[in-house]
């Protein structure tokens, strides 16, 4: 997580999935003065966060469903996604490319990209983030760190002994 935070110049997140919610477990910051921070410990809802999203594009339509539940999600920003439909049809543009993004969806002036940690089953067991402030991350940047994402991922699936999907 440190070698990613140097490498992007943002905050790192590791987060797990519970329920339907992402429990922050450990975040490396970025050493910049404006920085996202989140305790780990803090729970955040799936479907509006990058790291919620990596997890819910690896899970079965079935399981996407139960966790979802109605056609309305809730609100926290004015762009986050309350159409269980659109969402769907995100995580599924998400999966194509290999990682989720949070596009002030979470909090406002925020964005962040996200992809999956695998376990030996190629289920999703966490999900790493690189987050920082809209002035900082373009849409652009946040591709490039997307991608960054998806490296650092991957190489912590194959170092705990995963299995990429």
């Amino acid at each position: 997580m440190r070698r990613l935070m140097e490498d992007s110049g943002e905050t790192v997140n590791l987060a797990i999935s519970e329920g339907d919610d992402v429990i922050y477990m450990a975040q490396i910051e970025s050493r910049e003065m404006m920085r996202v921070y989140s305790k780990p410990g803090n729970r955040v809802p799936l479907h509006c966060s990058g790291v919620g999203k990596a997890i819910l594009m690896q899970m079965e339509q079935k399981e996407i469903n139960r966790i979802l539940g109605s056609d309305t999600l809730p609100k926290l920003t004015e762009k986050t996604i309350q159409s269980t439909s659109k969402l769907i049809e995100e995580l599924q543009h998400s999966k194509q490319r290999g990682f989720a993004t949070d596009d002030e969806e979470h909090a406002v002036g925020l964005r962040c990209v996200a992809s999956v940690i695998f376990d030996e089953y190629a289920e999703p067991i966490a999900a790493l983030s690189i987050s920082g402030p809209t002035a900082r991350i373009s849409m652009d940047r946040l591709m490039e760190l997307g991608e960054k994402a998806k490296t650092f991922s991957s190489n912590i699936t194959s170092a705990l002994g995963g299995k990429m999907p």
